[in-house]
């Protein structure tokens, strides 16, 4: 019987061939998911897959991570500073000192998927996502950000099982162990952000088994998220 790891590699091979497009495109964040998605598209694509790294006023240590995946998988890669970018669109934005945190922080991968599919485009290429199930279902990504994507390759994955994927895919133990975070402020986790650690919250997608505390967050975040799952409504005429 076919692995995970064998059956995902055909899926991005066939998806790509599929929608009459040679390539795929990956940002490269330095974090696990996008390491693992990386390292499927290389097995399923060869030479034909484009790493992109976009440091956007973040972490000089995620550069470093996406640069050492990139060069441990013989990636094709280049990378793109948005922190300019970033700032010339809030100083024309001009948006008020009271804006929400998150409001502001979302611009990040928003910029990003504008770069991924500029760089798609000059390749004949799709953009491959990076959320895995445990994300997805609580709507834990940017809509229009990093949900902005063409095929999302570990999207039915847990979090633990992509950890296993990652080490199955040979990724370094440096990436697989570091703590997940999106990067989109200094300091910030994704466990600290959904209040919840990925085992309470993959336990309980699972299995329907938790607290009442992470129960309700999840259903909570679910409902709250579910336009990110979906296309925009079209009035039924």
């Amino acid at each position: 019987m076919p692995s995970d790891v064998e059956r995902v590699t055909e899926w991005i091979r066939a998806q790509v061939a599929e929608a009459g497009r040679i390539a795929a495109v990956v940002g490269l964040s330095g974090g696990i998911d996008s390491a693992t998605v990386a390292a499927l598209a290389k097995r399923a694509l060869g030479d034909e897959v484009y790493g992109v790294i976009m440091p956007c006023d973040s972490d000089p240590a995620d550069a470093e991570d996406a640069r050492l995946l990139a060069e441990t998988l013989g990636m094709t890669h280049r990378t793109v500073d948005l922190g300019p970018v970033l700032q010339v669109l809030r100083d024309q934005l001009a948006l008020p000192p009271n804006m929400p945190r998150l409001a502001l922080a979302n611009i990040k991968p928003r910029l990003r998927m504008i770069t991924l599919y500029a760089e798609a485009a000059a390749h004949n290429a799709l953009v491959l996502g990076t959320g895995n199930r445990s994300e997805l279902e609580i709507g834990y990504f940017t809509k229009y950000g990093d949900g902005g994507v063409d095929l999302l390759p570990i999207g039915s994955f847990l979090k633990h099982e992509v950890r296993q994927l990652a080490r199955d895919l040979g990724v370094p133990a440096r990436i697989i162990d570091r703590q997940p975070s999106a990067g989109l402020w200094e300091g910030q986790t994704d466990e600290s952000e959904m209040g919840m650690t990925y085992q309470e919250l993959d336990t309980y997608l699972a299995s329907g088994e938790g607290s009442p505390v992470v129960a309700g967050l999840v259903e909570t975040m679910r409902k709250a998220s579910e336009h990110k799952r979906r296309l925009a409504p079209v009035f039924p005429r």
